[in-house]
């Protein structure tokens, strides 16, 4: 059985981006937003736990490539075209709802083919699961806020930053590899580890005051703009250090 469990969790996620394309598709929104976070959730401990228990297999990486393209490539683009680019002209709409898809695919590709590479604390590019919560939050967000202003939830509004943001996964860009779950392996990961917890306990604490949205974009956006930052810092130096030499 325990040769079996990290495959039980990839098959959970893939279940979870199925419910979430199902509530997109009844008009559960929200609903379905939350799916890919759980979805989410159970992808990022599939790894670890195969890891662990040293039972990594080729079989394992497949089907977990296979239950991303489902849960955090198509479930949001399934997501963007039922809310905001289905009545737009032609198959324009088709075509902006398909890049969370369509580079999500490339993405995953890419993450297949480099994966034999010596390990890294960074994943290059923005990984598949935080572009899928990235738009669910600023779904829940603005299913939220819009009954304050309705101006909020334009698709002129919208779209360029879900373009920008799926246009991130297959940028240079490093991006911090999620924590191991101990405080045993060195000082960066068990500060990674407690800024997770403060965000899972967060999480959990804003129920109770209905702003649990404000938490998860708060989150995602920092998480993005703190990879941006760090490329921009980085390309910054070496532009200094070529400068000197």
């Amino acid at each position: 059985m325990k040769r079996h469990l990290p495959s039980l969790f990839t098959l959970i996620n893939l279940f979870m981006g199925f419910l979430s394309i199902l509530n997109t598709q009844i008009g559960n929104y929200e609903i379905a937003c939350y799916y890919i976070l759980i979805a989410a959730a159970f992808d990022s401990v599939d790894g670890k736990l195969a890891r662990a228990i040293g039972i990594s297999s080729n079989f394992g990486k497949e089907i977990d490539s296979l239950a991303d393209m489902v849960s955090f490539c198509l479930a949001p683009s399934v997501l963007i075209y039922n809310l905001y680019t289905q009545n737009m002209p032609g198959i324009s709409g088709e075509i902006i709802a398909s890049a969370p898809l369509i580079l999500g695919a490339i993405r995953l590709a890419r993450f297949n083919v480099d994966s034999d590479e010596t390990p890294s604390a960074y994943f290059t590019g923005l990984p598949t699961p935080i572009n899928a919560i990235s738009i669910g939050s600023l779904v829940v967000f603005i299913e939220h806020v819009k009954v304050m202003n309705p101006e909020y939830s334009q698709p002129r509004l919208l779209l360029p930053i879900i373009l920008a943001l799926s246009f991130l996964m297959v940028t240079k860009i490093k991006y911090a590899k999620f924590p191991l779950l101990n405080f045993h392996s060195g000082k960066v990961n068990s500060f990674r580890l407690y800024g997770l917890s403060l965000f899972v306990v967060s999480f959990g604490i804003s129920f109770s005051f209905d702003q649990q949205y404000r938490v998860l974009i708060g989150f995602v956006s920092f998480y993005i703009f703190l990879g941006l930052l760090r490329h921009f810092m980085v390309q910054d130096e070496l532009t200094t250090q070529t400068q000197e030499n």
